[in-house]
This record gives structure tokens, sequence and C-alpha cells, in this order.
């Protein structure tokens, strides 16, 4: 919480998912809540929400290792993808930016 003249606000806390190495999201990348419009990270309440089941659904870069299980495409190509993934596959930031 954060005193604006003498007004109580309660500053928004956000979630920086960045896809760690040999997972299903391009190492690095960040990845955003699956269904927000326009794009944002997760809120720390929905993170916390989503930790309990030890999973997270989000959408990110993928880089193309298999078309013919991947939808078609090109190997190597990066396209955006969505999937559930587990919460451990991403190093966390709790940061002040919705992105």
């Amino acid at each position: 919480m954060l005193a604006v003249r003498g007004e109580v606000v309660e500053l928004m806390s956000y979630v920086k998912l960045v896809a760690r190495p040999d997972t299903w999201f391009k190492a690095g990348t960040e990845v955003y809540h699956y269904d927000a419009e326009p794009t944002r990270r997760l809120t720390l309440e929905e993170w916390n929400d989503w930790f309990k089941h030890g999973m997270v659904l989000v959408s990110g870069i993928r880089v193309i290792e298999n078309p013919g299980s991947e939808g078609g495409g090109q190997i190597g190509e990066e396209r955006r993808d969505g999937e559930l993934c587990s919460c451990d596959e991403f190093d966390v930031e709790i940061v002040e930016e919705a992105r």
C-alpha cells in the first residue's frame, strides 16, 4: 500500500515469468497471461492461485521442433503459442508493471 495525499492506494503487483532452457517456450523469453487483452503479465494473486496447483496457463514464443506434432511450420520457426506448463519452468520476478 502507498499513501498518496492522505489516501491509501493499493499498488498492483505482477509476476514476470521468463522461460528456462529446455522447456515449452523459447528460453529467456517472457510469457504472459493466456486470456488477457491487451496482453499483460499475471497478477501476483493470479500467480499464487496457479502456483497452488503447480501449473500455469500462459502464452509466449515457441520454437517449432517437430512440425508434425506442432501443427506444421518449419523447424526453428518461432510462433506465439499457449500452453499449460509446470510453474517450475519459469524464473519468477515480482514487478509493478503489467507489461
